[in-house]
């Protein structure tokens, strides 16, 4: 199918849900349960070396320090203290228009019932691994991860794809205490194994201080590999600033590939429009690791790289921030490859180290 019809294709099926999120936002007296919402993220971003030789590139990317998107989300009261929930998240690239993940509701879709005794949901949903991975992320402050994380160095492999399809996700909360299970059905003929993923994760709030674990694991859709990650994390407040520590690793079975990445960093409210923070990461990668997205895959080996970034945050009002943030990553042995090929399609021949450093200045307006 060529692009043009792809695009009319994707635009007829796009009215239905943009006149039902038209009649959510005008007539919410008469369906309370029914909530429409959404960011709208762009930004002007810089950076050097993206190729390992030299060369920059300059760019309008989209969401900068958070994905843009739109959804409805909706609860009915079933009585006796149950309801039934529902989600449905679209990604829209601010940059050109598209809908992100090849698909529509690309970032959440799922349905389910909540009570007292927790929630369980079914769908496309995100993993326990995303919920608290990127809670201890010194850059994160609930805006979710942005355009040139130094998470992402490695080339974005520390959450197990983020979302899972066709998946059971239970969450209780007691106390101080949120817990996590969730599981993704493989949906491979003849086998309950091939392809599956499960996982889980627990996180503790009480005060100032919060602490969180989570653990996945995806099974291959031939079942001859198993990704398991981890996430381990902790966060302190204290007056107007909050410190945060993290480890995150992961472990391919086949080739025996070991990544991991320690973090630390400081947000501080600096006025009460104006939040800055800080980070430096540390990653290291051994064992047979290979290219991600070339054809034929390419043995890189072990390498390692460091990280720093700062972010400022400035509130215009309750809904609309500016924000400028600057990074340097420096990449050793098999990481640059991870690195460049990651950032500019193609690992990089010859080169042991590299530098790549990053500006970015944009917008973010919830509604």
């Amino acid at each position: 199918m060529n692009q043009t019809a792809s695009h009319r294709l994707l635009a007829a099926g796009l009215l239905p849900f943009v006149a039902l999120a038209a009649l959510a936002g005008t007539n919410a007296h008469a369906e309370p349960g029914v909530t429409l919402y959404g960011i709208a993220s762009s930004a002007v971003r810089y950076t050097s070396n993206l190729d390992g030789h030299h060369n920059g590139q300059a760019a309008l990317v989209s969401g900068g320090m958070v994905g843009s998107r739109f959804g409805l989300k909706g609860d009915e009261d079933l009585g006796g203290g149950n309801h039934v929930i529902f989600r449905l998240e679209a990604g829209i690239g601010s940059d050109d228009g598209r809908s992100s993940y090849n698909m529509l509701f690309g970032r959440q879709a799922y349905a389910g019932l909540s009570g007292d005794w927790g929630s369980l949901t079914f769908g496309r949903q995100y993993n326990a691994l995303n919920n608290i991975g990127w809670a201890f992320n010194p850059l994160d402050q609930g805006w979710g991860n942005f355009w040139s994380d130094p998470l992402y160095i490695g080339g974005d492999i520390f959450f197990q794809d983020y979302r899972i399809n066709n998946s059971m996700v239970y969450k209780k909360t007691a106390g101080p205490f949120t817990l996590q299970l969730d599981y993704g059905t493989g949906e491979q003929p003849g086998s309950l194994a091939r392809g599956i993923t499960l996982g889980g994760g627990l996180m503790f709030q009480q005060g100032a201080l919060a602490l969180g674990a989570a653990y996945d694991q995806r099974k291959s859709a031939d079942g001859g590999n198993t990704v398991r990650n981890y996430s381990v994390g902790g966060s302190y407040a204290f007056g107007k600033a909050t410190a945060y520590l993290g480890h995150m690793g992961r472990r391919e079975s086949a080739g025996d590939a070991r990544f991991n990445i320690a973090f630390a960093g400081l947000g501080y409210q600096l006025t009460p429009a104006l939040h800055v923070s800080g980070a430096y990461y540390r990653y290291w990668q051994g064992g047979n690791v290979t290219t991600q997205f070339q054809d034929v895959p390419a043995l890189l080996g072990s390498g390692n790289a460091d990280s720093i970034a700062v972010v400022a945050d400035y509130a215009l009002s309750k809904r609309t921030s500016v924000y400028l943030e600057a990074d340097a990553v420096h990449a050793r042995g098999g990481a640059v490859g991870r690195e460049t090929e990651y950032w500019a399609g193609a690992p990089a021949a010859g080169v042991d180290r590299t530098t790549r450093v990053g500006v970015m200045l944009g917008m973010r307006h919830h509604f």
